[in-house]
């Protein structure tokens, strides 16, 4: 499905889903959309599986605005705590955005859908919210809570999970195990245009692993990117599995350049509670030390569009006027910023609760591929021998926008895994958005309706 229509999908009131593969638009479709509905008046609550996610659409995690929390089932308690604190925002909402729904477990989505109904006293799924949601299943997948080793004990209740499997689903699998998903009647909008990667190798294997079907021709392509190594001069980001190894890269790295240190700390805004969210969902680091010749990468979109959200660069100096001295970065693509505090906001529908100011730049010599999940890099450098969850391989390989932004250090076949429901799920969800695209074709965009949908 094209872009546009997808739009027209969205305009017309329906639930959606927009998915497809990374580089699909499946952030600026929603952009799009968000900015349309708030300029008709509708109220639009933006949020996110993860507070990482959040910090990219400038949301709030869908914990926070439902009011949830950490809780994992919804008592009497629970909801009289919560109707004080969030009935008014979540009566006063008409559209419900929820990214990176991949991490979203089944009764999470049913919770909130719960919750949405008690607190606008009404019956229908989310309480008659228009639902929209986007995401990549193939990517990072829920994570059961006692599965990640933090606890030892099952965080939902014996009768909850049976409620699950007597009907033949699955609690901690994706949304679509949900109860709510099939009584929203949700429109599927696949994206199928590609403004990432270039139409060479890498964008076929990505194709094959989606499908189940990697080739002998895919590990070959791979396998001729082991050992490559960067230019003189070239920056590159090191994807690694967990934290503590990029940290460790990036301070080695730093501790190399010779030169005076530059410190940049972040300004915060709000609540104390909110800023604590804030903090760990915020990539730009809290306390920023940066040298010139610095490897960094850039942590936001420029409205002047002479950087995004991943670019690459490095410092070659330090700018002075009255505030400071800015960083000064030579970027890949052949811009020169002086690159100045950014805010990031933790909003409520319209109402920013919390924010950071922060120079939106971090070292770039290493970060974790959960972390990568939504960016766009120039060049990454990887080691995917070690890839220990389905999708992680997934979502680092489609990281860069082409085979020659890619330098492997090693691969094992995990790499190549992704969730075999997943994969069933695809071949579903490409047929489903076929249908309404030929609504589309048959009825014409401008006389699409929430009324055609429904012969669906």
């Amino acid at each position: 499905m094209l872009q546009q229509h997808a739009l027209s999908v969205l305009d017309s009131g329906a639930n959606v889903f927009v998915t497809g593969a990374p580089g699909a638009g499946k952030t600026y479709v929603l952009n799009e959309f968000i900015g349309k509905a708030r300029q008709n008046g509708r109220s639009v609550a933006v949020t996110a599986s993860t507070g990482i996610a959040a910090t990219h659409i400038n949301g709030q995690t869908l914990h926070s605005w439902s009011g949830v929390g950490v809780a994992t089932a919804l008592t009497d308690e629970l909801l009289k705590r919560i109707r004080p604190r969030r009935r008014k925002a979540v009566s006063h909402t008409d559209v419900l955005v929820i990214d990176e729904v991949s991490m979203l477990p089944a009764w999470l989505f049913d919770m909130v859908d719960h919750v949405c109904r008690n607190l606008r006293n009404n019956p229908a799924p989310f309480g008659g919210l228009q639902v929209v949601l986007s995401g990549d299943f193939f990517q990072l997948p829920p994570v059961a809570r006692h599965l990640r080793g933090e606890a030892t004990f099952d965080p939902l209740t014996e009768q909850l999970r049976r409620t699950y499997f007597d009907a033949g689903k699955n609690p901690d699998g994706f949304i679509t195990e949900s109860f709510a998903w099939k009584e929203l009647d949700i429109k599927i909008c696949y994206l199928t245009e590609q403004h990432r990667q270039d139409d060479g190798q890498l964008l076929t294997v990505l194709t094959d692993i989606r499908e189940g079907d990697v080739t002998q021709e895919d590990h070959t392509v791979l396998s001729e990117r082991i050992g490559r190594r960067l230019t003189e001069g070239q920056v590159a980001v090191h994807l690694f599995p967990v934290n503590r190894q990029a940290d460790v890269l990036n301070d080695v790295e730093l501790a190399k350049l010779e030169g005076e240190e530059h410190a940049f700390d972040a300004q915060f805004a709000g609540p104390s509670n909110l800023i604590d969210r804030l903090r760990k969902s915020v990539l730009a680091p809290e306390h920023l030390v940066l040298k010139k010749g610095a490897a960094v990468m850039a942590l936001r979109n420029d409205p002047d569009h002479q950087f995004v959200n991943g670019s690459l660069g490095k410092v070659s100096g330090f700018a002075r006027d009255s505030k400071g001295g800015w960083p000064i970065v030579e970027f890949d693509n052949g811009n020169t910023v002086v690159m100045k505090p950014a805010d990031w906001q933790m909003m409520d529908g319209e109402t920013v609760l919390a924010s950071v100011s922060q120079v939106p730049l971090r070292c770039a010599w290493a970060i974790t591929i959960h972390k990568s999940q939504g960016m766009t890099l120039d060049r990454a450098v990887m080691n995917l021998k070690r890839s220990f969850a389905p999708g992680m391989g997934y979502v680092a390989l489609s990281r860069v926008e082409s085979l020659d932004g890619l330098f492997l250090e090693d691969i094992s076949e995990r790499a190549f895994l992704v969730s075999p429901d997943a994969v069933k799920l695809d071949a579903v969800l490409r047929s489903e958005s076929k249908t309404v695209d030929s609504q589309l074709a048959t009825q014409g965009s401008d006389s699409f309706s929430t009324q055609d949908l429904a012969l669906f």
